[in-house]
């Protein structure tokens, strides 16, 4: 039997052109409509504490609370990253101030803000971790207030400005307790507290925020978990399980 000779179509030159441009032009209208469904995608906000040349705590081995927060904030992005917009306050080794990442928070108009941080104990026995949300000095509020109304030349904005997460006080305790109720998961219910203190990387962020003290690295063991990326992992599990649950909470 003489061999089957197979017969080849030949595509014309301007056939091939043609439909090289219609997937050219669907390339950018797919990536606009992706970017538009981004758009309206909640923002959470993760502020990774320290940086450069502020390092932070330091365990007796040489972990940094620098690298666990910037660590543990990759790890909460990537669980979160499918259904949120997740902006860091920083992304690499660099040091930042205190109102330059509420900044940061406030102009992508974050839904959330979550500044982490290690502990750093001098009783090396304790491995506890702490939620905090922003309550200003005691009488801290009324004093502003006489201050505003008493003296016109006070700068009243950048007064207000400093007062501004006093409004979201109750959601970011709400936030704060939903926190520790989840980490009670990786820590015993008693190593896990919840406390509102004036923290200045909490003051000036427009939305609810608290911050969270990860372990002690003051003690040995601790440490070596919070170097663990496994442990780490945990741990960005439940924090972005409580995120997902408050802003599922939240009112639109």
């Amino acid at each position: 039997m003489p061999p089957v000779k197979k017969k080849f179509v030949r595509v014309p030159f301007i056939t091939v052109i043609f439909v090289s441009l219609l997937i050219c032009a669907w390339i950018p209208d797919a990536y606009a409509k992706k970017r538009l469904f981004e758009a309206d995608l909640p923002v959470v906000a993760i502020d990774p504490g320290h940086g450069g040349k502020d390092t932070g705590a330091k365990g007796q081995n040489g972990v940094l609370e620098k690298s666990v927060t910037l660590n543990l904030a990759r790890m909460i992005a990537k669980q979160l990253d499918a259904d949120y917009r997740v902006v860091l306050t920083r992304n690499d080794d660099y040091g930042l101030d205190n109102s330059s990442r509420t900044a940061a928070a406030n102009h992508a108009k974050a839904d959330i803000f979550i500044s982490l941080h290690t502990g750093s104990s001098f009783i090396h026995d304790i491995n506890r971790s702490s939620v905090y949300f922003y309550l200003p000095f005691q009488g801290s509020a009324l004093t502003t207030e006489s201050i505003i109304q008493q003296s016109p030349a006070v700068d009243q904005s950048a007064v207000r400005w400093n007062m501004i997460q006093t409004k979201y006080r109750a959601a970011s305790e709400k936030l704060a307790n939903q926190m520790q109720s989840r980490l009670t998961a990786i820590w015993q219910p008693p190593d896990v507290v919840v406390q509102g203190i004036p923290m200045l990387v909490l003051e000036g962020a427009d939305m609810p925020a608290v911050a969270i003290e990860i372990g002690n690295l003051a003690n040995a063991s601790a440490e070596k978990e919070l170097a663990d990326p496994r442990f780490l992992s945990d741990i960005a599990r439940v924090i972005a399980a409580s995120i997902a649950a408050f802003l599922a909470e939240k009112p639109k």
